[in-house]
């Protein structure tokens, strides 16, 4: 693979004995904005090496447990045959050249880090590889082709003589950047495609407590805040009393803040959450308070009747359900969803006149950074920012709101401390964000050869992006982006569509979800699949394959009706089957259910995948049992319900999750290279999931259940 010269930035400064190096793949729009400056593009992911061989990997991406850091290091380390247990990493500063490709953003998520990024960062240590070899050649007075590389070591193959990488830092600087790379065949590679465990770097600053997380930043002289929140959406403060909490011990100071919340500060914690829970707030609660859960299903249903906004159409819709064979259709229900991290959201601000400094866990570093500092009155690059790890996230720690880290900026504005604002578990769960709640509807006709000929489906759901940062270019004729994700793009052969959509509008602040419009689309989509094959009398693999053109599809539902001997299913349990591209990747599920006393276990799941290429099949495989036992809980508990304009749920003992007695007795995951582009992991098991669960419970009992959570009672 060719590399222009004037893609590498090479820096060596006189303030450290290290060689750094960086590649940046730049997009259309950036690569012209940034040449009209200079003919040399900035990094976004460095390879810093030490004369001690010391290798330091600075990444751009956030660790949140989804093993971006192990993943990324194994693109990185292969091209650059480095010592794997040796790498050490580092989160980036905030800038610009670590942004997405094709987004203004510094930003993890929609499975995108290694999708996106491993061809630019194999570049990075292809380029430092060949660099290394260069300069050891010539030390030695051999030809190239004379040297290897491994296990950070220049190796001499006809007297073994070894160089470290860290011995040559000085012969490089003063080198030339290649103005060519060449990349490893699959057949070289070394980390790539093999099964690593977490890299041992990281699992010692996990297990050693060595790691920081937002929640175990301290910083000297540091206070805490605790929040008094609006329980209505969209509530205004019209006066508070706080006599008692302001003599109560620790309490340093009350404040208002310009978001109609009131933050108590403290030198510790708990004396800050004592004292919030001593103000009285007198509260204008506006019109929101008359509405409830039922209100707004009622509402919602009432838009799948009125003429609303088309996403799709094509060919004679009419035409194709007036010739139908067989029509069938289903109305679905998906409550509000908290994402509820185990980490408690948090975020530690330090003010300090025309200065800040900033700590905290966050899928978008530079939004987070910026937005800090505008609150500050600051300039952004006048705030040291770092990076923690995130204490899981499933998207909560990208709000497109901004919600906690304005309140923490808020909070710390022109006080004397450091302060760390931490919200509560019931924070989180009773003032949002949330998977937005979702009413929608589908209709199937198909032929008498079992082939699809129309599509009918309108969701009904409050937009993500409106009124966001993101609004430009995700929310467009009143249709939002994460609307259309399965639904309008969805993998089957279908003559004639008519897909609508609506985005109401409410005070309730609603977010992403892990992988985000696919949690209902994929029920939706795949039940109505299923329906129309029971309909046919066909197999439901069957019916998928025949109106499937994608092969990867076709091989995956093979593969997954192998294994879980689908041709011959037990009689005693319910199967169901489900097939969802998200994210640049494909999973096939089937899953066995066993009903009993009005509840369901799910006993087995079995998974086909296909990502063009794993980087990591345990890291994949890791994740695809993450995905499943995340989604169980939402398939058979979890909801967030309002009355009277407040949610109903305080923490995990009404806001339920899974518990480890949900969890399969096996979750078997078979991987499928086919060579196409690599797509994402973190979040592709969900949609499968969550559909197949549905299909099994109506083998199984032969009713369609098609809200959630599913309730058999």
């Amino acid at each position: 693979m060719k590399v222009e010269r004037r893609e590498f930035i090479k820096n060596s400064t006189l303030l450290t004995s290290a060689f750094v190096i960086g590649f940046n793949l730049p997009t259309k729009g950036k690569a012209a904005t940034i040449t009209q400056k200079s003919n040399i593009l900035e990094p976004n992911a460095f390879i810093k090496i030490d004369v001690d061989n010391k290798i330091t990997f600075i990444l751009g991406q956030v660790e949140m447990g989804q093993g971006i850091y192990t993943g990324m290091a194994q693109c990185i380390a292969d091209e650059l045959d480095a010592a794997w247990d040796k790498i050490i990493f580092e989160p980036a500063k905030v800038n610009p050249v670590y942004n997405r490709p094709g987004m203004p953003l510094m930003i993890t998520g929609g499975s995108g880090s290694i999708q996106f990024h491993n061809e630019s960062v194999r570049k990075v240590g292809a380029a430092v590889r060949l660099m290394l070899k260069q300069a050891a050649a010539k030390k030695w007075q051999v030809r190239l082709y004379d040297v290897e590389t491994k296990d950070s070591y220049v190796i001499n193959k006809r007297t073994k003589e070894k160089l470290s990488y860290g011995s040559l830092v000085n012969d490089i600087k003063k080198m030339q950047v290649p103005s060519d790379v060449d990349l490893k065949n699959p057949s070289e590679f070394r980390l790539m495609g093999k099964a690593l465990k977490r890299h041992p770097i990281e699992v010692e600053e996990k297990i050693t407590g060595k790691g920081i997380f937002g929640i175990d930043v301290r910083v000297k002289d540091m206070k805490f805040a605790a929040l008094v929140q609006p329980k209505v959406f969209g509530a205004k403060i019209k006066s508070f009393d706080d006599s008692k909490a302001k003599n109560m011990p620790g309490v340093l100071k009350i404040k208002q803040l310009p978001n109609e919340k009131i933050a108590v500060i403290a030198s510790h914690w708990w004396q800050a959450k004592n004292a919030m829970e001593q103000i009285t707030v007198v509260w204008d609660n506006g019109e929101f308070e008359k509405v409830s859960t039922s209100d707004l299903e009622k509402e919602y249903k009432d838009y799948l009747k009125k003429d609303i906004n088309i996403m799709r159409k094509d060919s004679d819709i009419d035409e194709a359900f007036k010739n139908a064979y067989k029509i069938v259709e289903a109305q679905y229900s998906f409550p509000f969803l908290a994402h509820a991290p185990m980490e408690p959201l948090n975020c530690t601000v330090h003010h300090k006149g025309d200065k800040a400094f900033m700590s905290v866990g966050s899928q978008m570093q530079g939004l987070f950074r910026d937005t800090c500092a505008k609150i500050l009155g600051v300039n952004p690059e006048n705030v040291e920012y770092y990076t923690n790890y995130l204490g899981s996230s499933f998207g909560r720690r990208a709000p497109a709101n901004l919600d906690f880290v304005i309140d923490a900026a808020y909070v710390a504005k022109d006080e004397p401390w450091a302060v760390q604002t931490l919200w509560t578990r019931e924070d989180d769960i009773k003032t949002g964000n949330y998977r937005p709640m979702t009413v929608s509807s589908a209709s199937l006709s198909v032929d008498v050869d079992g082939n699809i000929t129309g599509f009918k489906g309108a969701v009904i759901n409050q937009s993500i992006t409106r009124g966001t940062f993101l609004e430009g270019f995700m929310f467009k004729n009143g249709i939002d982006d994460t609307q259309k994700e399965g639904f309008a793009n969805h993998p089957y052969k279908v003559a004639s569509h008519e897909l609508k959509s609506f985005c109401p509008q409410s005070p309730i602040p609603v977010l992403w979800l892990r992988s985000v419009g696919h949690t209902t689309s994929a029920p939706l989509v795949e039940n109505i699949i299923d329906q129309a094959a029971v309909a046919l009398n066909m197999d439901p693999i069957d019916f998928r394959i025949k109106n499937l053109e994608n092969p990867r599809f076709v091989k995956l539902l093979e593969n997954v009706a192998t294994q879980s001997n689908w041709k011959n299913r037990e009689k005693n349990s319910g199967y169901g089957v489900a097939i969802v591209e998200s994210f640049g990747s494909i999973v096939a599920m089937v899953v066995k259910v066993r009903v009993e006393n009005k509840d369901f276990k799910i006993q087995h799941v079995w998974s086909s995948v296909d990502s063009g290429f794993a980087i990591n099949p345990l890291g994949v495989e890791n994740q695809i049992e993450s995905a499943v036992n995340f989604t169980i809980g939402y398939c058979k508990y979890a909801q967030i319900t309002l009355t009277n304009g407040a949610v109903d749920q305080n923490n995990f003992y009404d806001f339920e999750v899974n518990r480890m007695a949900d969890a399969p007795e096996s979750i078997s995951v078979e991987i499928i290279n086919s060579g196409a582009k690599i797509g994402g992991i973190g979040e592709v098991g969900v949609p499968p999931m969550f559909a197949a669960v549905i299909n099994a419970l109506a083998d199984a009992t032969g009713k369609r259940y098609t809200s959630f959570p599913i309730k058999l009672g």
